[in-house]
């Protein structure tokens, strides 16, 4: 997909909010920022020159390559705006911005209650999902930016719709981050579009600081690294992470190692079952099991489950901890902006004496029946 001319846009927040479309190219696929160039992310930055704050968005797309979106910034801040994901959601929150939030994709995906009880009071609708979007919905909402993301850019001719109709589309690439931090950082890149960088630069660097401290508590106290099954079969194959993703990242940053010899990319990738069943024959611990919440559910994936050793030691845990009865997860929304209490869990479940005295806070033991948890 790295070649598919992508529908290019940028959007100039100024009183009226104009938007044009554009192509930026980046020679060498890396930009600098004079007001704030990310210590951890490599998908933004922030600059100052020429007398307009500029917020550079870079390759927001799985394969995309050199490709930049560039939105100026203005000190009117956007007062309604739609999240066409529930991270988008947790980063407003996070910021302190979340009563800007008129429309998600997707109520039912979310996990904060204060948010779900929004979506109930009918202060924030629904607005459907990718190519079922309720376009009449949107307008009616008439929302200053949407903060939208593209697996490989397929959101791309959705966003040329949006725009037609005199939209103004805002592209977030956080889950392209190669660390948990990276993707934690993205904080600081909504926060410049309202307003309240500064605190958002501090408060990341708290995040930072704790997490920087668990990793070097790992590493000073010079364990084993624990071998580690992750992920779960799906239909005939089972995908694993890339060793330059950030789950790899973060599981190394814990004191683990994957059994499964993960590839050099970032992308997740599916091998055969089988090789994943060989190699699983060696973890002391499994995690990861995507939908399976019980020993139950994940016996039922596939008939070799239930003879992999950590299976049978019952050392199975999955981060699904926090979610609501329809599959909102905070996993995926308070987690994102909040690496360091998933790094403390794992380490928790990798290196039980290091931690002796925390509880999991997104992760679980899985046991056969969830009302014995």
């Amino acid at each position: 997909m790295a070649n598919t001319p992508f529908f290019k846009i940028a959007v100039l927040f100024t009183a009226a909010f104009c938007a044009w479309t554009c192509e930026h190219r980046i020679p060498d696929g890396k930009v600098q920022g004079n007001f704030y160039t990310p210590r951890y992310a490599g998908g933004f930055c922030i600059d100052t020159s020429g007398g307009a704050k500029t917020l550079t968005v870079i390759n927001p797309f799985q394969s995309s390559k050199d490709l930049a979106y560039r939105y100026t910034l203005s000190d009117t801040p956007p007062k309604r705006v739609i999240c066409m994901s529930t991270t988008h959601a947790a980063f407003l929150r996070f910021i302190g911005q979340a009563e800007r939030i008129v429309g998600v994709s997707g109520a039912g995906n979310l996990y904060d209650s204060l948010m779900r009880a929004a979506c109930s009071a009918g202060a924030i609708s629904d607005v459907g999902y990718d190519n079922t979007l309720n376009m009449e919905k949107i307008l009616a909402l008439q929302p200053d930016v949407i903060f939208a993301y593209g697996i490989a850019g397929e959101f791309s001719a959705t966003a040329a719709k949006l725009q037609e109709l005199g939209l103004k589309v805002m592209y977030i690439g956080e889950y392209t981050e190669s660390h948990p931090l990276g993707k934690a950082e993205w904080a600081v890149a909504f926060a410049a579009l309202f307003g309240c960088d500064p605190q958002a630069i501090e408060k990341f660097a708290q995040v930072a600081a704790a997490y920087e401290a668990l990793k070097a508590d790992v590493a000073a106290a010079d364990v084993p690294k624990t071998k580690t099954l992750l992920n779960a079969p799906w239909s005939d194959a089972w995908f694993v992470p890339g060793a330059l993703g950030n789950a790899a990242q973060l599981l190394s940053d814990a004191g683990g190692e994957s059994v499964i010899t993960l590839r050099s990319q970032r992308d997740s990738y599916p091998i055969s079952i089988e090789q994943a069943y060989s190699s699983a024959q060696a973890a002391e611990v499994w995690l990861n099991t995507g939908q399976a919440r019980t020993l139950s559910e994940l016996r039922a994936m596939h008939k070799l489950v239930e003879n992999i050793p950590a299976f049978r030691r019952g050392n199975v845990y999955n981060s699904t901890a926090r979610m609501t009865p329809q599959g909102g997860s905070d996993f995926f929304e308070s987690g994102t902006v909040n690496p360091h209490l998933i790094l403390k869990d794992v380490i928790k479940i990798l290196h039980p004496d290091l931690l002796s005295g925390d509880t999991l806070t997104y992760y679980h033991l899985l046991r056969d029946d969830l009302k014995a948890q």
